[in-house]
């Protein structure tokens, strides 16, 4: 083995070490931010749910002509 081929390992060792560690900050961080933006749909959707059962949502029906009427409830 030479020290040429050595030194290249060691090189690519390194960088390899260091995309691994990049990678793993990376998917830790968008994995929190993947949280946040779920924790804030489930919010949304439970907001949407209240305001359905209140009774201040129409629902809105398509015609055989293609416009939106509200509903027959």
């Amino acid at each position: 083995m030479s020290l040429s081929f050595l030194v290249t390992l060691l090189v690519v060792l390194l960088i390899g070490l260091g995309v691994r560690s990049i990678l793993r900050d990376w998917r830790k961080k968008f994995a929190e931010d993947d949280a946040q933006t779920e924790a804030r749909r489930r919010a949304q959707i439970e907001r949407n749910k209240a305001e359905v059962k209140s009774g201040g949502v129409v629902t809105l029906e398509r015609g055989e002509d293609g416009v939106y009427r509200p509903g027959k409830e």
